[in-house]
């Protein structure tokens, strides 16, 4: 539970609300008994005048009574009393009993035995009740304490029943509201005040709590002073925590040390709800939770300690509704944390152990991720005011996986301020007991997966926004000491080399094929695509493809840069091997399973096939328009060609169309590029130029030339953009019927054992890139956005 905040404001306005209905209350019935007790029965209505007369001077205040009744000669009885402050603050009271003692009045004496006051509500703004009580105060202070001779109007006891409160006030600049129902025992004599509120509802800023019940008992026998220190009993309260959580079933006390609320003791129980129920036997099961402690107000110093025992989630249906978790019951929550505060920030260290968690949610995984579990060891301090929170260690552990951050999070109000730092590593672990630790439901396509060999990582980053530019990130990993063993068959180098017919369901639900078997009119081998088109993809999607090993830690960097720098995510950092696990093996649905097992296939696919075979099976399914998957039909549909003639123009219209095939082909329905894009496509042959991948001659010939668009599978302009339109609409996620996650078999029972590398032609391994002069350090985003790689220049075909 988050400890209280300090307030700006000196003064505990806050906690005298609560006080003022039984306070005020009584001290109204005070000098109200004054007025009227030493009337006789005969003239009412004289003695209503004059007893409001008598009252309006006591209270200093504009007052009205409905009636007064002097039932006997020894009970009054006054109705509709109100009192008013201020335009937006009264006192309303619907009843007061006044009883005299009756065996006095033979004596000629008149001792008032009781006030008691019932119904009515209390409205109005903090301040000004506040100034009005001391005000009150000193009225009745003054005269005499309980009567002096014949006339003793101060009762031993007033009471107050069922007065409704509805308070403002104001809480270090932030808004507070308080409503309930007051009652209070108030013994004059003695100064002492018990007082109750029931059915509270409290809020300050967005934050509400509702309570049960709170109660007090102040003793004023020796001035304000002696009230303190003040303990406040909390019944049944319950305020969220999150929009998903909230506590609620608390019960125990708050103690104020002094007027000023120097320091608070804590001791509370309850649990996880923001319901309160008011069935006692069900909100007195046993608490989930508790929170003891002492802590100054301005968090100087103190400790607070919150202790949870491992619980079942069915006891908390209430939470389990509104998070994305599915037949949870069973799973159990538990864990410690100890806050220790000093000079106004905080040191935090704690566990916390979840185990059994069945998670459904969209961004996770397309099926339900059963039987999630971790424990989490933290330590780490928290300065509130600066907003940083520096982790010394958190370690994330599941089955014998560990996971430890360490770090320093800046996030400061001015954007431009923040500065992230952080360190993940993970202690060497065989790779097989890495895979087993992540929930099968999270990575489908993996199982049937065996590995040997033992793996750990190193990754870092350094963000800071005033100079994005510098900003580190790198990682310290070597995949490669993990072997495959055994693989499930659809992903074997058998069928990946061998001829494959792809299968894919589109975003609107139709399906297309494309058969990269040789002699199939859908196939073209990579030897016979122009050199064009690997230099115009390898610029806009993957300048470092022929060196790197499927990742390469400067794209994530330049990708998340460029995130940062636009404050939302804008590019991804995939290579051309990743998109080719994705459209060959996966699917284009946007969630952390898939992009965990596209890394990981990944790694297998550089491992498991050459690079020339990546390449061509990534040129022979990409989408370049709706439905148009590989680079023969795009050639064809756009030029009339065989991808072996295109002209550099026009392979960089077909690189330029990856990032977004369908909307980019409105282009095509127009029947030319707009001037934007031809501008694009301009800076495209620029870029490759730049970077040695067009000769001087190439680039000199080919610079201004535009491209022109074959119209003969275009039937209408008009139909042309509504299938664009109909497919942009369309809900549903491009994926891949023959890959991993479509198959309908049960992967594990198709493992094989694991191949040794090899080619298209099953053969040695051959090196395309350096030869062909496609080699690069570096990888760009999309767009060509990247400067500084180089390479040979890529020479025209004859």
């Amino acid at each position: 539970m988050t400890p209280p905040e300090p307030t700006k404001s000196p003064r505990p306005r806050w906690r005298r609300v609560a006080l003022i209905g039984g306070s005020l209350g009584a001290l109204v019935l005070g000098g109200l008994a004054v007025a009227v007790a030493t009337f006789p029965r005969w003239g009412d209505s004289w003695v209503q005048d004059h007893a409001l007369q008598r009252l309006q001077k006591i209270a200093g205040v504009p007052v009205t009574i409905s009636r007064l009744d002097l039932v006997d000669f020894d009970s009054v009885v006054v109705e509709g009393v109100e009192l008013s402050f201020g335009p937006d603050a009264s006192l309303v009271v619907d009843r007061i009993d006044v009883g005299i003692d009756g065996d006095s009045l033979w004596s000629g004496q008149v001792v008032v035995e009781r006030v008691r006051a019932v119904g009515g509500r209390l409205t109005g703004d903090g301040a000004t009740l506040r100034d009005y009580a001391r005000d009150l105060r000193a009225r009745l202070s003054a005269p005499r304490d309980g009567g002096e001779g014949r006339v003793k109007l101060v009762p031993p006891k007033a009471t107050l029943e069922r007065l409704q409160l509805e308070l403002r006030d104001d809480l270090g600049g932030r808004p507070l509201t308080l409503r309930g129902v007051a009652a209070a025992e108030v013994q004059l004599t003695d100064r002492t005040v018990a007082l109750k509120l029931a059915d509270v509802e409290a809020s300050v800023g967005e934050r509400a709590l509702r309570a049960a019940a709170l109660a007090t008992h102040v003793d004023l026998s020796q001035g304000t002073e002696s009230a303190f220190p003040l303990t406040i009993a909390v019944d049944r309260a319950a305020t969220a925590v999150t929009p998903q959580i909230a506590v609620a079933e608390i019960r125990g006390d708050v103690t104020l040390a002094d007027a000023s609320a120097s320091r608070v003791r804590l001791d509370l129980a309850g649990g996880f709800s923001d319901e309160v129920t008011g069935d006692e036997e069900h909100d007195a099961s046993a608490p989930l939770w508790a929170l003891t402690g002492d802590v100054a107000r301005d968090l100087s110093d103190g400790t607070v300690t919150l202790n949870m025992d491992a619980f079942k989630l069915g006891r908390v249906p209430d939470v389990l509704a509104r998070l994305p978790l599915i037949q949870s019951e069973s799973a159990t929550i538990g864990g410690d944390l100890k806050v220790a505060f000093a000079g106004g920030k905080a040191n935090l260290v704690g566990d916390l152990q979840i185990a059994g968690l069945n998670v459904d949610h969209p961004l996770l995984a397309r099926q339900p991720v059963r039987g999630l579990g971790f424990s989490l060891a933290l330590a780490a301090d928290v300065d509130p005011h600066e907003r940083v929170v520096k982790i010394e260690q958190a370690t994330l552990q599941r089955g014998p996986v560990k996971l430890a951050l360490a770090g320093e999070f800046v996030h400061a109000d001015d954007p431009a301020a923040r500065r992230y730092r952080a360190d993940l590593t993970m202690p060497k672990v065989r790779c097989q007991e890495f895979l087993n630790a992540i929930p099968a439901e999270l990575v489908p396509s993996l199982q049937g997966f065996e590995l040997k060999g033992d793996f750990e990582f190193e990754i870092s980053a350094d963000i800071d926004f005033r100079d994005l530019d510098a900003l580190v990130l790198t990682a310290k990993l070597k995949p490669e000491t993990c072997k495959p063993v055994k693989v499930p068959q659809l992903v074997s180098a058998t069928r990946l080399n061998g001829p494959i017919v792809h299968r894919v369901v589109m975003r609107d639900g139709t399906e297309r094929s494309v058969d990269v078997s040789e002699g199939s009119a859908d196939y073209t081998p990579l030897d016979q695509i122009s050199p064009y088109v690997l230099a115009a993809v390898m610029t806009t999607e993957d300048g470092g493809f022929w060196k790197h090993k499927g990742f390469i830690t400067s794209q994530f960097r330049a990708a998340l840069r460029s995130n940062l720098e636009a404050g939302r995510v804008r590019l991804g950092a995939s290579t051309i091997t990743m998109q080719m696990v994705k459209n060959v093996l996966l699917s284009h649905e946007r969630t952390l399973s898939r992009k965990m097992q596209e890394v990981f296939l990944t790694w297998y696919v550089e491992q498991s096939l050459t690079k020339n075979r990546i390449m061509e099976l990534y040129l022979n399914v990409i989408e370049f328009g709706p439905g148009i998957y590989g680079i023969t039909r795009a050639a064809s549909h756009y030029f009339a060609k065989a991808p072996a003639d295109l002209t550099p123009p026009e392979a960089a219209y077909l690189a330029l169309m990856l990032p977004s095939p369908v909307r980019r082909h409105v282009h095509y329905c127009e029947g030319a590029p707009s001037p934007a894009f031809q501008a694009k496509l301009k800076r495209l042959l620029a870029i490759m130029h730049s970077r040695g991948r067009l000769d001087p001659e190439t680039f000199e010939q080919w610079k201004d030339e535009g491209v022109v668009f074959d119209a003969t599978d275009l039937t209408s302009k008009r139909e042309c953009l509504a299938e664009v339109e109909r497919l942009l609409a369309a809900s549903a996620q491009q994926r891949s019927l023959t890959g991993l996650l479509d198959d309908g078999q049960d992967i594990v029972d198709l493992s094989i054992d694991a191949e040794p590398l090899a080619d298209a032609t099953g053969g040695k391994p051959k090196p395309r890139g350096p030869k062909a002069g496609f080699e690069d350090a570096t990888l760009e985003v999309i767009g060509g956005l990247d400067e500084g790689d180089e390479a040979r220049p890529a020479r025209r075909q004859p």
